[in-house]
């Protein structure tokens, strides 16, 4: 880095806020930084992996780290994470065992101490998927089958898992993606990974249906996912898309994007708009980018 250059991570952009306090609120929440979480919030930090996931969850000084994004993507996870003063991960969650959520926590267990590690229990046996846990026994974490039903408290944020069914797994390890929910007061944050139609259905017959503040839109806006049934369920106000620039699946598709319009809710990309930080406080939900704005 050029001396006197801001890491890119700094460079947050205010593009849009949103209210959710009660009707007649009128106070507009203020613009986010690259500082560290205030005290009392919850921040959801969608970082820019290209066609990968790799979401950072901030609240009452603890750090969770959901997926990693591919191999290549590790140092900039780990430039991300410090830049916003992340000094130890209280857990990890894989969300499913694919190189493009599990490849870069091998150089995120390289740099933090890691105390909790979720994952489906998917038997999926790849390369990537079997050095993390190699990586994983080396950190000498505890290890965690995160099922439908597990309830902790994240650093006063509720997290619910809502996927997979406690009972069996399905077919499709896309579908055996570990769902987490955070509530924090009334605010609702889903991330469930490459989740397609067998999982959202499974999810939107569950206790946990309601309004969203914020959705990460499942598996990269496929067309598989993101069905009408399962955005009828959760009523996104914010969606988050995390998809590379010109990838070769056509990510996000037309089918998915006009779901989410008619479902009312305001997108977000990583192709467009880089790292998208969502601040929630005191009722208040504020989104800012790092590019695009």
């Amino acid at each position: 880095m050029l001396a006197g250059q801001a890491p890119r991570h700094a460079l947050l952009v205010l593009l849009f806020a949103l209210l959710i306090c009660a009707p007649g609120c009128s106070a507009l929440p203020q613009p986010s930084t690259a500082q560290p979480p205030a005290e009392g919030s919850l921040v959801v930090s969608f970082i820019d992996v290209g066609q990968g996931d790799a979401v950072l969850v901030q609240s009452g000084g603890q750090s969770y780290l959901v997926d990693a994004g591919k191999p290549q993507e590790g140092p900039n996870v780990v430039d991300f994470l410090r830049s916003r003063g992340v000094e130890t991960l209280d857990g990890i969650v894989v969300s499913n065992p694919d190189a493009d959520h599990i490849g870069g926590f091998l150089d995120v267990l390289d740099a933090y101490e890691v105390t909790k590690v979720y994952l489906s229990g998917d038997p999926k046996g790849t390369e990537t998927y079997n050095a993390f846990l190699r990586g994983v026994k080396d950190e000498g974490s505890e290890v965690i089958e995160a099922r439908a039903g597990r309830q902790e408290d994240w650093g006063g944020a509720r997290m619910d898992v809502v996927a997979p069914p406690p009972d069996r797994l399905f077919s499709e390890t896309n579908d055996n993606s570990v769902g987490i929910l955070l509530t924090s007061g009334s605010a609702r944050v889903l991330l469930a990974g490459d989740a397609e139609k067998k999982a959202e259905e499974y999810m939107s017959n569950g206790s946990y249906t309601g309004p969203l503040t914020v959705l990460k839109v499942t598996h990269h806006g496929s067309k598989t996912s993101s069905t009408p049934q399962f955005l009828n369920s959760f009523r996104p106000e914010i969606a988050v898309i995390q998809v590379g620039a010109d990838n070769s699946y056509g990510h996000p598709t037309p089918q998915t994007l006009e779901r989410l319009q008619k479902a009312g809710a305001k997108v977000f990309r990583n192709d467009e708009h880089g790292d998208v930080i969502v601040t929630i406080q005191d009722g208040n939900a504020d989104v800012a980018v790092t590019k695009g704005g």
